[in-house]
């Protein structure tokens, strides 16, 4: 509360002409806003105003950030996930293709015109079967991860053909299914090889800062809610040094595969680097207690001494 000294010596002050203000009057304003200073901390002048504002413009700028890159992060990081599931299905079945080759081969030999006395034999029907049916799930899940590259696949292989019913000529039937799973492996090896490129270099280089920058909005804005609440917020451009830290910290933690915790646990890099940028001044505490511990160690390293020869 606003005492009767200070409430008189601030109306006096603000109700006495410039040219008739004395020594007297100056002394008690500021000795009042001493008083009030003291009264209001951590609150000031500054941080009232700004929180008074119905629209902050420091939350706005941050929200407005943290909405750009969310219209980033979450696209990218949704076609990360979808692209990498279906490469790693695309090599199952590239595998199980190989395999089902590999195994008609061995029972059937390498002309297999001169078995034909197996060609009715029910392992190879259903082995021909399965891979006229894998065939086609490779087509249908190379067509799919196309659309992850956004045009950047090669052209389509024609759809595998039917086989024939009944398999009248197995032996026919197989060696006609080779080069169109020839021409499928291909394909879809061509679209796991572009995943790697593209969406490794997006998850190691790109997306790590994306989510460290994402963590710096993240912690601002909380710190901000909090402030305003207790009406101390007054903007800062200190902010700004979180973001370039972070972006260097994300940059660095994309270079890394996994962080393991213990025996079993470890933190993804993305999920790490949005820690780092949510908690920056930890981050810079542990780099700097780390250069310290090596710095001590390298003094207290002794050093090899010069052995004069003598003549």
């Amino acid at each position: 509360e606003v005492g009767d000294a200070e409430r008189r010596a601030i109306y006096t002050f603000r109700l006495t002409d410039k040219k008739d203000q004395t020594a007297d009057i100056v002394d008690g304003l500021y000795l009042a806003y001493t008083k009030l200073s003291k009264a209001v901390t951590p609150r000031t002048a500054e941080s009232i105003t700004e929180t008074s504002l119905e629209r902050n413009r420091g939350v706005q700028k941050y929200r407005k950030i943290a909405l750009i890159l969310s219209l980033f992060v979450i696209p990218f990081s949704v076609l990360s996930f979808v692209s990498s599931a279906i490469s790693t299905k695309i090599g199952q079945e590239i595998d199980d293709g190989n395999s089902l080759i590999l195994q008609l081969r061995e029972t059937l030999g390498a002309n297999f015109a001169e078995n034909k006395d197996k060609f009715n034999n029910s392992d190879v029907i259903m082995k021909t079967q399965q891979l006229s049916s894998t065939m086609r799930a490779l087509h249908e899940t190379g067509n799919e991860i196309g659309y992850t590259l956004f045009g950047l696949m090669p052209p389509t292989p024609p759809h595998p053909k039917a086989i024939p019913a009944g398999l009248p000529d197995v032996a026919q039937t197989i060696t006609d299914m080779i080069p169109e799973f020839q021409a499928l492996r291909q394909y879809g090896q061509a679209g796991r090889d572009l995943v790697a490129v593209i969406y490794g270099a997006i998850s190691t280089c790109i997306l790590p800062v994306l989510y460290a920058l994402l963590g710096v909005c993240a912690k601002l804005l909380g710190q901000f809610e909090q402030q305003i609440r207790t009406r101390t917020y007054v903007q800062s451009e200190a902010n700004s040094a979180h973001f370039v830290v972070a972006a260097i910290a994300g940059g660095v933690v994309g270079l890394f595969n996994n962080f393991t915790l213990g025996q079993s646990a470890s933190i993804p890099p993305l999920a790490l680097a949005f820690l780092i940028g949510f908690s920056v001044d930890v981050f810079l505490s542990f780099l700097e207690t780390l250069s310290q511990s090596f710095l001590k160690r390298s003094e207290s390293d002794p050093r090899p001494q010069t052995v004069v020869a003598r003549t």
